[in-house]
């Protein structure tokens, strides 16, 4: 695939297809590679040949019903029994098996229509492969669609707490008022007194008077310090998880992935220019402690922005989906603290090369000119200032 793409959805398809298909992350891939090592083809005819054959199964043969379908269920399986630590998001799966429940239901009304099983596969693809437009906008009517059974509900109940409250409102309003009337009270009677003697007054010398005293200027309190709110509102706390609109941007695009083991030590600028820049806490690594059988295991570490300009950062993984960072990306102020989840999902201890595993903050300084308020990865192509802070991650069993 060329470097250079005029439209960037494009890209990011054509990179989701080439990472399925290469790195061997992924269970395609690993699928792939097994018949690459046993027929010597190679792996980008491998995919052609299969897709061909896909191809004339649902578009020729009687049992497409079948194979499509099975196909729809088997690929969600494995990635929730079999590889759990490449599966989606919980809200992506509801939005998969809502969809397929609903389709497969009309298949046999729908499949008069030319090719349809190959539609509807391609259909489940849209879903997970960049830029997400599908997955965005069914997830936006299933949103809108709770809203508003939520707001019917809370109106039906208040209109019944309503209606239990007015009738005992007015059972206790007749019986606060009495039903005798007053008792007429008398008026009270004037006392005649004997007039008493006034003494008649005593001259006394005048008392001068002290000199009138300012009052002393009260002395202005020193405010209270404010303290720098360790996260900011653009913050996601926790893990992977968290992230319920589309797959964690460390799983969706390549750009957070490290791209050798020799990437990530590298830097282009020099540690005498960067030594302050960025602030990090802990400062070299992160310590995972066992068991290792939890669904995620969350550190939370802090970054701050030490120099007197704007940091647009990323960070980058070469152990992406298994160890991710929440959230992967942003703009820090001028002294802003903030706080980012690193989290491990379950994994056997047996099975994973766990020793070279490292995340990296990649960060560039942005000038003075630039107002902008929401992270792109433009920011990284049209800077000469990138620099980079790894992160070990290391493991206590």
């Amino acid at each position: 695939m060329s470097e250079n793409c005029s439209d960037k959805n494009g890209c990011e398809t054509l990179e989701w297809i080439r990472e399925r298909i290469h790195n061997k992350k992924h269970f395609t891939a690993r699928f792939v590679g097994q018949i690459v090592d046993a027929s010597g083809m190679e792996a980008e005819l491998v995919v052609k040949v299969l897709v061909g054959v896909l191809f004339v199964l649902l578009a020729f043969c009687d049992q497409a019903h079948f194979f499509a379908n099975s196909l729809l269920v088997l690929v969600p399986a494995l990635l929730i029994f079999v590889f759990p630590a490449e599966k989606p998001t919980d809200d992506s799966l509801f939005v998969y098996f809502s969809l397929f429940g609903v389709l497969t239901v009309l298949d046999r009304s729908l499949e008069k229509i030319p090719c349809y099983y190959i539609l509807k596969l391609a259909l489940f693809m849209l879903l997970y492969v960049p830029p997400y437009v599908l997955h965005k906008k069914i997830s936006e009517l299933i949103q809108e669609q709770l809203k508003e059974q939520k707001t019917t509900s809370e109106n039906v109940s208040e209109m019944s707490r309503s209606s239990r409250s007015g009738p005992k409102t007015n059972q206790s309003t007749r019986t606060a008022i009495s039903s005798r009337p007053p008792f007429p009270q008398e008026a009270p009677r004037q006392v005649e007194q004997a007039p008493v003697p006034v003494a008649a007054p005593i001259e006394q010398a005048p008392v001068p008077e002290p000199p009138a005293v300012a009052p002393p200027t009260p002395i202005p309190s020193d405010p209270e310090p404010k303290l720098l709110s360790s996260r900011s509102r653009s913050d996601l706390a926790g893990g992977s998880q968290r992230f319920k609109k589309g797959p964690h941007p460390m799983q969706s695009s390549s750009f957070y992935n490290l791209k050798s083991e020799a990437d990530g030590f590298n830097s282009s600028a020099s540690p005498v220019g960067n030594l302050n820049d960025m602030l990090f806490r802990p400062t070299d690594k992160l310590v995972f402690n066992a068991p290792f059988d939890y669904d995620n295991l969350t550190y939370h570490m802090k970054i701050t922005n030490n120099s007197h300009h704007r940091i647009a950062y990323a960070v980058k993984g070469n152990a992406v989906p298994r160890v991710m960072a929440n959230p992967a990306f942003g703009i820090l102020e001028l002294k802003e603290e903030r706080i980012i989840a690193v989290s491990v999902q379950k994994f056997d201890w047996n099975d994973i090369d766990f020793m070279r595993d490292r995340i990296a903050f990649d960060y560039v300084l942005l000038p003075d000119t630039n107002r902008e308020k929401h992270f792109s990865m433009r920011m990284f192509q049209t800077s000469d200032s990138k620099r980079r802070k790894n992160i070990r991650i290391e493991y206590n069993p």
